[in-house]
């Protein structure tokens, strides 16, 4: 049976936890042990608060914040057994080559995912970008990530490029809306439901090609003009 190690319990850590196929032994780090706890007996593995504990895992997910992975990536290399796989899944950064270079008996692998926490746990799409052109590395790692919509080859280097287009253009339009509705002095919960059902519902929509015809005649405006 593999045995696959979480390395954070944190909002994307806890997403990934939860992704992990039943017939996996599963392991939880971090070194606040009670967040541990709670997320290994929700998903029922175990958990610990030090990465020794992940010296038998053969796949290692680091979910990190990126100024700590290459210190975390260096521990890890000192104690992962032969053959396993770390994925660095920090949105930002890859692992400095020199922490690379430590050890030749392990694979780290940028895998990356493009995908919102919240909306991931409420049952929308996400991808999984992993860099490699290794066949058998990459079906290892879409075997323990099934519940990603995709697992694939592709260039992860992008990825946060990619995630801070939409973090940004997102959070600008959310701004926009607000200031434009504060003509109408409405309350703030009417601006919040503007945003979080209106905005998000047609810009889902509009992904899906199921613009109303009010919508669609704006899209096609707003086409025409950006």
């Amino acid at each position: 049976m593999l045995k696959v190690a979480v390395i954070g319990a944190g909002r994307m850590g806890s997403v990934v936890g939860r992704q992990l196929p039943d017939d996996v032994e599963k392991l939880i780090i971090d070194i606040n042990e009670a967040k541990a706890k709670v997320l290994a007996e929700e998903i029922g593995g175990s958990y610990a608060s030090t990465l020794d504990a992940a010296k038998m895992a053969d796949v290692i997910a680091v979910m990190l914040p990126t100024p700590e992975i290459d210190a975390v990536v260096n521990q890890l290399v000192r104690v992962a057994k032969d053959g396993a796989i770390i994925m660095n899944m920090a949105t930002n950064g890859t692992v400095d080559e020199k922490v690379r270079e430590k050890n030749d008996r392990i694979i780290i692998v940028d895998t990356k995912i493009i995908g919102h926490a919240m909306s991931m746990v409420q049952g929308s799409p996400a991808y999984v970008v992993v860099k490699t052109e290794d066949q058998v590395l990459l079906e290892k790692i879409q075997y323990v990530l099934p519940g990603f919509t995709k697992v694939l080859m592709g260039n992860a280097d992008i990825i946060p490029e990619i995630a801070k287009i939409g973090s940004s253009e997102g959070i600008r339009a959310a701004i926009m809306v607000r200031k434009l509705l504060k003509r109408y002095n409405i309350p703030k919960d009417w601006e919040d439901i503007v945003i979080y059902t209106v905005c998000a519902g047609t810009m889902r929509s509009y992904v899906e090609n199921d613009l109303g015809h009010f919508a669609k005649e704006l899209a096609e405006r707003l086409e025409a003009e950006l």
